[in-house]
């Protein structure tokens, strides 16, 4: 009994709320059998079925409130009241009234009930044990699931005689399917017939997960009504969730009657803790099948579903052992050169083989590789951000995607499924699979979208026609396997630990970069201050030697004191340009808008052109357009580059450099273009190496100036290019991000 039940069985049941009908407290029983419920302290009986009194001879009002140990015995009545909640005790046989009944007793939280069946005495108990050992042979010797299920069928029809016997199998909607059958010649096959959710509703499929096994012996019999000591039994309801003998839902015994069944036995097939399906057992008359026949039918189905678990699990291992490989090979593809696209998407093996989809992308760093029937890469971008707004997970799967966007004719046909691996949670970066649209005639039994009506009468009367209804099923891909979303799903687990890994070594690199800084400051210091003294002293000591006994030395020693103080100076140089370096490698930019061309003639006053290259003719393009960056390194920048300019055109017999603007690529660029010796083209990217230079001693020059140059623009993050060749003069394009 649920005492205290907030829960109640309608009085008015309509199809409008039936999905929700508590069909556990119905409050009658089916009339093979007989009940009696009592408090399991006091033991006075507070619960009995209506027929109860046929045999134990008393009257209801007679039986209700009196103490169990009237009609039972008090060993019996200890055994039950020792039994744990919602646990059935081995059943027993009494007699009444010179009748043996089966006694099935459990305990419902303080109430415990005793459910009463004819006994039967088994024809042949020893072939029976014989038949149910051979049924279970050939089970376990299948191994493929369909098979597994043709020999079911045929192996309970042969077993318990039903005229029909039916696998019924549930899809992700709860939606069934006749997967197999075995039937009586007379009758229509209804294999391969679908049948909507609504005819096994949830409250339903919940009992068969609870219960197992459950039967109707005559659909046309009634029900016989559950009589409380107390009020209505409605309004303090009897839980029949375990019980053996509970009626049907009037809605379900009419769709029975509707189908001209006389009779049921449905079994769960439950697989790894979900409602897999059932076995459905159809006879078009009553059949009462006796409770240790329904206990082997129990046993049977449990057989039969351990086998599915394990045909299941044994392709599921032979399909991930099979991705683990093509997974560790991609993987090897990605640390190759660790580069996630190349490794995905531009090997012999791809992304693509991982599942059995037809289409897939890589989307990194909001750039989308597509790989085989791929939608196109806006169409994916739209895709992604659908997914974003229906889940904050790493993964997505869906295989009536198409639908839930409402998406265009060619996404439909590539995109109708969609396995998603986001990679990151704070950006697009995903691994995403696409299946087509499969096109399919679905075949119900009836149509599912006349499941049940109401007669204006008020008579609940569900679906009337089972006939075979075909609908085109659209929009919808073959369903994802679990394999696959566990392959892709371990991809993504390995893609994020090499992302985790480059990050450490990325970090471990930046670590020694700041090192490498603190070494070059170091550094710096060192030249600025420990090298310079014993310079100045070279340079000194030289100036005095040349001052007061030049002309004492004979023309080596001359020569020898003008190289000391040459190797000086340019020593001296060297220090400065390094230090320069320094600075520009640390230099924090403060950008500012620049008029290109008065600063460039600045930098040419400074450099006193018109007094040491008398001969160059300068031309400065006079609209050159305002460009933003650092005053005092854009300087720095034009002086070295107007200097080399100067430099390498001071031979030539009309020196002349020109400086202006110019749109490459859509790009503005800057120029500074002389006609001096230049260089041949396929040394450009040797010229910006440090202490690298391509000309000899009769140049002046440490090798340092165009590293400046380059380590300039890269702190602006712009772009520098060169032009040139050998006696034709060369060109310096560059541009400030």
């Amino acid at each position: 009994m649920a005492e205290g039940s907030k829960e109640l069985y309608p009085k008015d049941l309509s199809l409008t709320n039936c999905d929700k009908e508590p069909i556990h407290i119905i409050g009658k029983i089916q009339d093979h059998g007989y009940l009696l419920v009592y408090d399991a302290t006091s033991l006075k009986i507070t619960y009995c079925s209506e027929n109860v009194s046929t045999i134990l001879n008393t009257p209801i009002e007679k039986i209700l409130g009196a103490s169990i140990h009237s009609f039972i015995e008090e060993v019996l009545v200890l055994d039950f009241n020792n039994l744990e909640k919602n646990t059935k005790l081995a059943p027993i046989i009494l007699s009444f009234n010179t009748s043996d009944f089966l006694l099935i007793a459990h305990k419902n939280d303080d109430s415990v009930l005793l459910e009463f069946e004819k006994y039967t005495q088994p024809s042949d108990p020893f072939n029976y044990q014989i038949q149910l050992s051979q049924i279970v042979t050939k089970l376990n010797d299948i191994r493929e699931e369909q098979h597994m299920c043709d020999v079911a069928a045929d192996l309970i029809k042969q077993f318990y005689a039903y005229d029909r016997v039916m696998i019924y199998r549930f899809d992700e909607n709860w939606d069934g399917i006749v997967v197999s059958e075995a039937r009586s010649k007379e009758l229509e096959s209804w294999l391969g017939l679908r049948y909507p959710a609504s005819d096994i509703p949830v409250q339903a499929r919940e009992l068969f997960l609870k219960q197992g096994v459950r039967i109707i012996s005559d659909i046309h019999s009634e029900p016989v009504s559950i009589l409380a000591l107390e009020g209505e039994e409605r309004e303090n309801p009897v839980d029949l969730t375990l019980s053996e003998l509970r009626s049907s839902s009037p809605i379900h015994i009419e769709y029975l009657k509707n189908m001209k069944v006389g009779a049921t036995l449905t079994a769960a097939i439950v697989s790894k803790g979900k409602l897999w399906g059932l076995i459905a057992c159809h006879h078009y008359k009553p059949k009462f099948i006796n409770y240790y026949e329904r206990q082997s039918c129990n046993f049977l189905t449990q057989v039969f579903s351990n086998q599915l678990i394990l045909s299941a699990s044994n392709t599921l291992l032979q399909k991930v052992n099979a991705s683990a490989v093509l997974r560790n090979t991609l993987i090897e593809q990605i640390t190759r050169n660790w580069d996630i696209r190349a490794g995905l998407t531009g090997d012999d093996l791809t992304l693509l083989d991982l599942t059995e989809a037809t289409g897939a992308a890589l989307c990194l760093d909001d750039v989308v590789y597509r790989l085989g029937e791929a939608p196109e890469e806006a169409e994916v971008f739209e895709i992604i951000k659908h997914i974003r707004t229906q889940t904050s997970e790493n993964s997505y799967v869906n295989n009536a995607f198409s639908l839930d966007l409402k998406s265009t004719p060619e996404v439909v046909k590539k995109a109708s499924g969609v396995l998603c691996m986001f990679i990151s949670k704070l950006q697009n970066d995903c691994l995403i699979w696409f299946k087509p649209e499969k096109i399919a005639t679905v075949t119900w039994g009836g149509n599912p979208e006349k499941a049940a009506h109401e007669e204006h009468n008020f008579k609940i009367s569900p679906r009337k026609s089972f006939e075979k209804w075909s609908v085109e099923q659209r929009g919808k891909s073959e369903p994802w396997q679990d394999y696959e979303i566990a392959a892709a799903a371990a991809l993504r687990q390995n893609i994020s630990e090499i992302i985790l890994k480059q990050y450490e070594e990325v970090k471990a690199l930046n670590e020694k970069l700041r090192n490498a800084y603190e070494d070059l400051e170091t550094f710096s210091y060192s030249v600025a201050h420990d090298l310079r003294a014993p310079l100045r002293g070279i340079d000194g000591f030289t100036q005095i030697l040349k001052e007061d006994y030049y002309n004492q030395l004979d023309d080596f020693g001359k020569s020898s004191i003008e190289t000391i103080v040459d190797s000086a100076k340019n020593m001296n140089q060297l220090i400065d340009n390094i230090l320069e370096f320094s600075r520009v490698t640390q230099y924090q930019i403060n950008r500012e808008p620049l008029n290109i061309k008065e600063l460039t003639e600045g930098v040419l006053n400074f450099l006193n052109v018109k007094q040491n290259y008398p001969k160059t003719q300068i031309s400065i393009q006079s609209d050159m357009p305002i460009s933003y960056g650092d005053y005092n390194m854009i300087a720095q920048l034009l002086q070295n580059l107007l200097t080399n300019a100067l430099k390498y055109t001071e031979h030539s017999e009309q020196p002349y450099i020109e400086l202006g603007s110019v749109k490459l690529e859509e790009k503005q660029f800057y120029f500074i273009k002389d006609n001096g010796i230049g260089f041949d083209q396929k040394h450009e990217h040797r010229i910006f190496k440090l202490f690298n230079r391509l000309v000899g001693d009769e140049y002046a020059g440490s090798g340092i100036g165009l590293t400046i140059v380059e380590r300039i623009i890269k702190k602006h993050q712009g772009v520098i290019k060169v032009k040139s060749a050998v006696n034709q003069g060369t060109t310096f394009y560059f541009n400030l991000g």
